[in-house]
């Protein structure tokens, strides 16, 4: 018996010792491979995949899981028991729904269509030496600082993809998921700087939208904003009612991965204007199909949550933050290009500090490029 309880507190200690992250090492030698005085360690970059359960995110509707995945990228230096804390990017995706949409090309392969009635046709500007070694080079360009960057997954994968991080009965605590379980992950499992001064968060189309939508609202802990093709004023999408129309000849029948604005329509609709007492799709839509019209009590519930109208209300929150930047392609496929002059408009009608770029691009094509540029801002504006 003793031999047996010995075998299995050795087998527990050894699952243990592989469980715990570990610190690569190296030696770095010279030509007559003599130890290069002062260099004998290294401690690497890391990007891994990491898991953990998210308390917002339970008990939803819709049963979107509660145990969420997300990357995270560690700089080089970085010591898992070292005493210098990290400033920390939180990264939010759009398409794909995925904490691999940074990482991974093959992703994308469902959402970039070449040749169909379809609004992506190209491929974002993955860097071909992959996305760790790719952040390395910006550190040690001396283009950005050190820094932690946190990738997680907010599909609402068992309702209709799109989550806009958005508390909902239907999809669960989206916003919450981030805003209080992830920075509290993080703050409490990584070397952080557990301030707003040592966060920022960065997100692409609904992940734009969410970027600027926690800056209005979290003040207290993102000090940095971010926006890349963000959804930050809905009339954009209210003016796509005629399309949203054309793809259902036959009335809504809800959402159809072949139908991007329609299935939009409901994933928004599921965030913003959820119904738990309308089957089978538990959503209010905003367009009544007959007149194709605006239903005034839904678009209602969208505008309380639109960035644009969040603005006059939580102005002050996002003018005391400390950098706010966004940007937009000259040929967005999906159609933002006409609204973003009355969201520049009204910045600067309310005094606030910004930067703001137009560029030669899509809604997706430059993403890698205006990445750099982004992170290379809140590097700037972030305590280092």
């Amino acid at each position: 018996m003793k031999s047996i309880r010995f075998a299995s507190v050795m087998l527990a200690l050894l699952m243990a010792s592989w469980s715990c992250e570990r610190d690569e090492t190296d030696t770095l030698y010279d030509s007559s491979l003599t130890a290069v005085e002062g260099k004998t360690t290294l401690h690497k970059s890391k990007l891994q995949n990491r898991a953990f359960i998210s308390e917002a995110l339970t008990d939803n509707f819709f049963g979107n899981h509660f145990v969420r995945k997300m990357q995270v990228y560690t700089p080089p230096g970085y010591k898992k028991n070292g005493g210098r804390s990290y400033p920390v990017v939180y990264l939010l995706h759009g398409l794909p729904f995925s904490e691999k949409t940074y990482i991974d090309k093959d992703t994308w392969d469902p959402w970039v269509r070449p040749g169909e009635l379809w609004p992506f046709q190209e491929y974002p500007d993955f860097p071909a030496e992959g996305f760790r070694q790719w952040v390395d080079n910006l550190i040690a360009d001396g283009k950005i600082e050190p820094m932690i960057i946190v990738m997680p997954n907010a599909n609402s994968e068992a309702g209709y993809g799109f989550s806009f991080y958005t508390n909902s009965e239907l999809n669960g605590g989206f916003e919450d998921f981030i805003v209080e379980d992830l920075v509290a992950y993080m703050d409490t499992h990584y070397n952080t700087i557990a301030d707003p001064s040592g966060r920022a968060v960065i997100g692409h189309s609904q992940g734009g939208y969410a970027a600027f939508k926690f800056g209005l609202l979290h003040p207290e802990v993102f000090g940095s904003v971010a926006s890349h093709s963000g959804l930050l004023l809905l009339d954009a999408l209210f003016a796509a009612g005629p399309q949203i129309l054309a793809e259902n000849p036959n009335g809504f029948m809800g959402p159809d991965p072949q139908k991007f604005l329609t299935s939009a329509a409901y994933a928004m609709s599921a965030a913003w204007s959820p119904n738990l007492n309308n089957p089978p799709f538990y959503v209010d839509l905003p367009l009544d199909y007959d007149s194709g019209q605006p239903v005034p009590e839904v678009v209602m519930k969208w505008y309380a949550n639109d960035v644009f109208n969040m603005l006059d209300t939580y102005i002050a929150n996002f003018k005391s933050l400390d950098g706010i930047y966004l940007d937009l392609g000259l040929y967005d496929e999906v159609g933002l290009g006409p609204t973003y002059p009355f969201l520049i408009q009204k910045l600067d009608a309310y005094g606030v500090d910004y930067t703001y770029y137009n560029f030669e691009g899509g809604h997706f094509n430059k993403t890698f490029e205006r990445l750099a540029v982004s992170l290379e801002f809140c590097s700037d504006t972030m305590s280092p």
